[in-house]
């Protein structure tokens, strides 16, 4: 197996307690208008701090009704169990209370713009 198919395959797995009933929502995948059916839960994870974490699980293309049917099946104090690559993890920190400059000699490459 390649170092990118391991990489590629690796998974994150979180267990903790639905804060509300899912909801089946779309979602736009593409900035042409294309929209996909994707289920999305919040979960109190099952750590120290309690955190939570938004779940948004993409379903194919004409798959709204199955999206639907999860949706109704997983229920506020539900506990669950979710997986997702590595690579699709994003984190963001909400009360940020500092942000630091830093200043170094080496030359800066072009920052992508900043998106919601």
């Amino acid at each position: 197996m390649s170092g990118q198919a391991v990489h590629m395959s690796a998974l994150a797995e979180y267990t903790g307690t639905l804060l509300h009933n899912a909801e089946s929502r779309q979602a736009e995948v593409d900035g042409e208008g294309h929209y996909m059916p994707v289920l999305c839960l919040d979960i109190e994870l099952d750590t120290p701090l309690r955190t939570h974490m938004h779940v948004e699980q993409l379903f194919k293309d004409g798959q709204f009704k199955q999206a639907h049917f999860a949706a109704q099946r997983l229920k506020k104090g539900m506990r669950v169990t979710v997986q997702a690559p590595l690579t699709a993890l994003r984190l963001i920190a909400a009360n940020t209370t500092h942000i630091h400059v830093i200043h170094d000699d080496k030359p800066q490459e072009s920052a992508a713009p900043c998106h919601p």
